[in-house]
């Protein structure tokens, strides 16, 4: 469960809203051609940054990995101190599967702004799919003090543990995200699923029942189930 890519909303200094940078209904494609136009008729290095990170984050959003890149690259080039840019390049490479790019992005944009717990939580999630899960644990560890009130790096450091064959700190660690977000059907699956990895399948089928009740579109939550036989 990773944060997603960030929408910057700079603003013209004067004359009418610039679609490159407003939150509109328009189409993608039409607020990408805004951004284009900044970028091809500005002389200004901070709007064109900007410019460039509001692209790559249309892109990104669109599937369009390699490209949202070079436009956070771009970005970066122009104000190497924005932490956003990084983060952002590094959630893109993150999706192309290039995780060590994106360790060492996320790292730089820690190292700018230490106090943002969704570059930790990201990072982490970049050590999990290289199978580095002490370090993704350590990385989820330091999102949740940043922020205690987020289910989000709760229920990565669950599935991490879970990884690590620690099943017992996975499931208090899907207590707690519980707690904070008791709607969200995707938490009670991997607590059942850590209930079944010890046993417990009472425990696995209630919350396997519960993800059905929240989510009937649960596959997950259904097959787990039938595998019970409950």
């Amino acid at each position: 469960m990773a944060a997603a890519p960030v929408v910057t909303l700079a603003q013209t200094a004067a004359g009418p809203p610039e679609p490159c940078f407003e939150e509109t209904e328009e189409a993608a494609a039409h607020r990408i051609a805004a951004c284009t136009r900044v970028i091809e008729t500005s002389k200004d290095n901070a709007m064109l940054a900007q410019a460039y990170l509001q692209r790559g984050v249309l892109r990104e959003l669109g599937g369009e990995s390699e490209t949202a890149v070079t436009d956070y690259s771009e970005a970066i080039k122009l104000a190497p101190a924005n932490a956003l840019a990084f983060f952002n390049r590094g959630n893109a490479y993150d999706q192309l599967g290039q995780f060590d790019l994106a360790i060492a992005d996320y790292a730089q944009a820690i190292k700018l702004d230490p106090k943002e717990p969704d570059y930790f939580n990201n990072r982490g999630q970049a050590y999990d799919h290289m199978g580095q899960h002490d370090q993704a644990i350590a990385d989820y560890t330091e999102a949740i003090r940043l922020d205690p009130s987020n289910a989000r790096p709760l229920y990565n450091r669950g599935l991490a543990q879970a990884n690590k064959g620690d099943y017992r700190r996975a499931i208090g660690d899907f207590d707690q995200a519980i707690k904070l977000a008791p709607d969200d059907a995707d938490l009670y699956v991997a607590r059942g699923a850590a209930h079944e990895e010890v046993g417990e399948a009472d425990a696995a089928k209630a919350d396997f029942g519960k993800a059905l009740e929240i989510d009937p579109d649960s596959e997950d939550a259904r097959e787990a189930l039938n595998r019970l036989g409950g």
